[in-house]
């Protein structure tokens, strides 16, 4: 969860700090894509892990909507770094719209991965 703090408050500071956003090709936004690349690859391990120990008292404890709500958050992180990465191209046509998505997409994440750490703690 703390990878998934820095990488939005990099662009979140930067913008606060700066009075405007990053450039798609500048350095925060290299830093934000790298760290945004680590968490994808950290909660595809996760799912991973989660999915060989299924069977599990620890996993059968957490729940099904706990998983779900997981699985869930997983599947919307990778929608969300495919925009990530087309915002990275300087002449993108229809650029707030695109930001507006990505926008959602995170917000959707934290609230889902929120909800599946609660549950998964809640039910240990």
């Amino acid at each position: 969860m703390g990878f998934i703090v820095a990488a939005a408050l990099l662009p979140l500071a930067y913008r606060w700090y700066a009075g405007r956003r990053a450039a798609p090709q500048s350095r925060i936004t290299s830093l934000h894509v790298a760290v945004g690349l680590v968490v994808a690859l950290a909660a595809f391990v996760h799912a991973l892990m989660a999915v060989m120990s299924l069977g599990t008292a620890q996993a059968i404890g957490a729940g099904n909507l706990g998983l779900a709500l997981g699985g869930i958050a997983v599947f919307v992180l990778m929608a969300h770094v495919g925009i990530g990465l087309q915002l990275r191209r300087p002449k993108l046509r229809d650029r707030p719209a695109m930001r507006a998505k990505h926008r959602f997409t995170a917000l959707t994440i934290v609230s889902f991965a929120v909800a599946h750490t609660i549950l998964v703690w809640a039910n240990r």
